[in-house]
């Protein structure tokens, strides 16, 4: 055996099982990364599709909230506006006759009382502004926040994809390890030095 002699009980029949095994072996290398770069495939496409529906809810929020807020706001302002052009004018009025019937002092005090409605009138009409501009920033608070979301599912896509490259990879190590250490085994085995490649198999 020590003089480049095959042992006994073994011959050159074993190199074509010799071959098989390593066949073997690639062949499972090469599902074992085919299977790992599907799953990474798939978790890429989860991730994206997630965030393309993320995004359009937050369109949808987004344009809803803008168009609430814009509708509310201009209820309001309209409404305190109207609402103090009438009640100032009718107070307007109320103390222009009662100044005419009782006196210049009842004259004053109803412009006087004239002046202050239609101020609060205006001024919960600037209420119910700043209040349809709250409802506007809520909306695209909104927005910010899915837009978030949308990132982080595009980055957790991108974290898997590059697992499964890495379990490709770790797969053809393993493949590499696997035929080097058979290849060691046939030579301790055969007393011969055989040579193998990935692409062709070489008998020494």
């Amino acid at each position: 055996m020590g003089n480049g002699q095959a042992a006994a009980g073994f011959s050159d029949d074993l190199m074509p099982g010799a071959a098989a095994v390593e066949g073997a072996a690639a062949a499972a290398g090469f599902a074992a990364g085919f299977a790992a770069a599907f799953f990474g495939a798939a978790f890429f496409a989860a991730g994206l599709a997630a965030g393309f529906a993320a995004g359009f809810l937050a369109a949808g929020f987004f344009a809803a909230g803008f168009l609430a807020a814009a509708f509310f706001g201009a209820a309001f302002f309209a409404a305190g506006f109207f609402a103090a052009a009438f009640f100032g004018a009718a107070f307007f009025a109320a103390g222009f006759f009662a100044a005419g019937f009782f006196a210049a002092a009842f004259f004053g005090a109803a412009f006087f009382a004239a002046g202050f409605l239609a101020t609060a009138f205006f001024a919960a009409g600037l209420a119910a502004a700043f209040f349809g501009a709250a409802f506007f920033a809520a909306g695209l608070a909104a927005a910010f926040f899915t837009a978030g979301f949308l990132a982080a599912g595009f980055f957790g896509a991108a974290d898997f994809l590059a697992a499964g490259l890495a379990a490709a990879f770790f797969a053809a190590g393993f493949l590499a390890f696997f035929s080097s250490a058979m290849l060691n085994l046939l030579n301790k085995l055969t007393g011969k030095n055989h040579h193998y490649f990935f692409t062709a198999t070489r008998l020494g």
